[in-house]
């Protein structure tokens, strides 16, 4: 999803300063390592849940089509919108498996709608019955907890780890009013304008892991809170004649009795969830991709910012993702246009830019490439939170920087400029970040622990630290350890831990001095130089580069800063690139003395800097050493000086 506070775009002011747009530049690499090691004495990388990773044959029969080897729940939904009232029915067969280690004798569900909250029409789901299909029955009920959003149902006895039960659950949800959140209602058909979006929207399994145990965690305020497994689905969508309708999966059956059309979704592949957008007013164009049917949904106000653009668009990030990650395995992809206060959101073969940045686009309040930006992130969201799944509530970090990150590197692809997207460069709101707000952030920090700074920490600092880590490691092991990541996890779960495996195996060497920091250090590192002292009878200048903000991390970072020593006027002495790991003493041989020492930050270098700090530190505050004669000559006549008035004091006295 693109950045939001309360489901909405994230503000670029004080500590909510995300900068949507873009991500990073290019730094020259072609640097001189010396003086020090790359490596770090860190601890080991946080640790989290390592989940199983499919093997090489098995990404290549998932890829293609054959499931055999995936035990999942199966789901077959059916809904129906009515659209005076802008409720849903809905009726859920769901073949569950069992995911969790050991046995269970309650199946949490969540039901999103019930957060869903506008003054207008609140969201709301109401379970009106929960059977099991099987005999004899294991429903013993069900409890119903709103405020967390929350279905529980009791069985008789326990399910053991790996069975399965079949439950029947009866459903209306009642879609939210205001064009605010993920699912909901809005818009006039005077204006050709209104939608019904049904999203997170029905009753949805809980995940258990061994981190959390069951995850149970509400419709968050900020950040997405889904974190799905994935299951077979069934789809059917029954709406009234006339509405156009954007769904997940490949409309294969279409029924029309008594002015009410049921369209059947066949998804052989498995998903995370399943959506539906339906409008009469959308205009759809289509293309083939890969053999994927791509289609955008828009409505007439739109045509000026949609109209070709968004397809052709759409086109070119499947065609790059797809050849750059791992193989996308769905018939379909829909971009559709929603109501929202955000910017976008990913579902499984269907992702939502909303009216509110397309109008933006067109008024001219929103750069001209806001909405192809969008369109670009959330597909990117198809291969990082959907092919590969995260918990977006503890890690959400993890899906968002990929997916920030992927969107960046389709700006450098299709327009040759890593900052396109960048209203203010990544680099440049991470270096002022303390400055502008007085604290620092951890990357690597549940959602829940940090919400305000969920923007910045997902959105711009992660994938800044992924550009730095693609320089450091060059673009094709970077991009081999993403394929890595992809394949080994491909419908699965991944974690952070996963994903610095999969970079380390594309590497061939640990980087826990990379990820450690970068993820667990709240603070950059902010630089001076102390203790320079310049001999001129050995001509040998020594200095130490000091981090001071070393106290406020638990790691030393370790990266490459180009230093240059000048001497008179533009006279450079040294130029060279060192890797400094925390804190480094450096001597130099020169030909004259210096006068000025200067770290150079033009490359992506990640230090603390003030909004108006030019970028590099310059010392000249350069010490001299006295010769080593002269001082001992000075140290003999000093001691004689002080004997001869001692010896003086001592004679008068007697």
């Amino acid at each position: 999803m693109m950045c939001r506070t309360r489901s909405g775009v994230f503000n670029r002011s004080g500590i909510q300063q995300c900068s949507l747009v873009g991500l990073f530049m290019i730094m020259l690499l072609s640097i001189t390592l010396s003086h020090s090691s790359p490596i770090v004495d860190t601890k080991p990388f946080k640790s989290s849940v390592n989940h199983t990773a499919v093997t090489a044959d098995d990404y290549d029969d998932l890829s293609s089509g054959d499931f055999s080897t995936l035990e999942l729940s199966t789901i077959n939904l059916s809904v129906s919108l009515e659209e005076g009232d802008s409720t849903v029915d809905g009726s859920m067969f769901i073949d569950y498996r069992n995911d969790a280690p050991m046995a269970i004798s309650q199946i949490p569900f969540h039901i999103y709608p019930s957060g869903m909250t506008y003054e207008n029409r609140p969201g709301s789901i109401e379970i009106s019955s929960v059977a099991c299909v099987d005999e004899p029955s294991l429903v013993e009920g069900f409890q119903v907890q709103d405020d967390d959003q929350l279905l529980w149902v009791d069985l008789t006895s326990p399910l053991d780890s790996g069975d399965y039960v079949a439950l029947e659950i009866e459903f209306v949800t009642t879609l939210p009013d205001g064009g605010y959140e993920r699912a909901g209602e809005h818009g006039s058909d005077t204006a050709e304008t209104r939608i019904f979006t049904f999203a997170s929207s029905y009753p949805i399994p809980c995940v258990y892991d061994r981190y959390d145990g069951w995850n149970t965690d509400p419709y968050l305020p900020v950040g997405d809170p889904f974190y799905f497994g994935m299951a077979f689905y069934d789809f059917y969508v029954e709406l009234p004649e006339g509405m156009i309708v954007a769904a997940t999966g490949d409309p294969t059956v279409i029924t029309n009795v008594s002015g009410r059309v049921t369209y059947h979704y066949s998804i052989e592949a498995p998903v995370r969830e399943v959506t539906f957008s339906a409008s009469r007013y959308y205009r759809v164009e289509s293309a083939l991709c890969n053999d994927v049917n791509v289609s955008a949904f828009y409505l007439p106000a739109s045509d000026e910012a949609w109209e070709e653009d968004a397809l052709e668009q759409a086109l070119q990030a499947l065609e790059l993702f797809n050849a750059t990650y791992g193989i996308y395995p769905y018939p379909t992809l829909n971009i559709v246009e929603q109501h929202a206060s955000y910017g976008g959101m990913e579902y499984p073969c269907q992702v939502y830019a909303t009216r509110l940045i397309t109008q933006q686009v067109i008024d001219g309040d929103a750069s001209p490439w806001y909405l192809e930006l969008v369109i670009a992130h959330e597909i990117a969201h198809q291969w990082w939170s959907q092919l590969v799944g995260d918990d977006c509530v503890d890690w959400g970090f993890l899906d968002e920087g990929l997916t920030c990150w992927s969107h960046s590197y389709y700006a450098e692809v299709y327009y040759s400029d890593w900052e396109y997207f960048q209203a203010e460069r990544y680099l440049d709101t991470v270096r002022s970040f303390t400055a502008r707000n007085g604290i620092g952030c951890v990357v690597n920090a549940s959602n829940l622990v940090r919400p305000e700074l969920t923007g910045y920490a997902d959105y711009v600092k992660m994938p800044l630290i992924l550009q730095k880590l693609r320089l450091t490691i060059g673009l094709d092991v970077f991009i081999t350890g993403i394929q890595s990541f992809l394949q080994n996890y491909y419908f699965r779960i991944a974690t952070p831990v996963d994903l610095r495996n999969s970079f380390e195996l594309a590497a061939g060497t640990d980087l826990d001095w990379f990820f450690v920091p970068w993820l667990d250090n709240g603070y950059l590192p902010d630089y001076e130089i102390q203790s320079a002292v310049f001999d001129p009878e050995q001509s040998i200048l020594s200095f130490t580069v000091v981090d001071l903000n070393r106290e406020l991390n638990g790691y030393d970072y370790s990266q490459p800063i180009p230093i240059l020593v000048y001497g008179v006027g533009p006279d450079v002495l040294v130029e060279e690139t060192v890797w400094v790991n925390g804190s480094e003493t450096l001597s130099y041989s020169l030909d004259s003395a210096p006068e000025r020492i200067r770290l150079d930050y033009h490359g992506y270098v990640l230090v603390a800097l003030d909004e108006q700090s030019l970028p590099w530190y310059d010392f000249e505050n350069i010490q001299t050493a006295l010769p080593l004669l002269p001082v001992i000559g000075i140290g003999i006549v000093g001691v004689t000086a002080v004997l001869i008035v001692v010896f003086y004091f001592r004679k008068q006295r007697t």
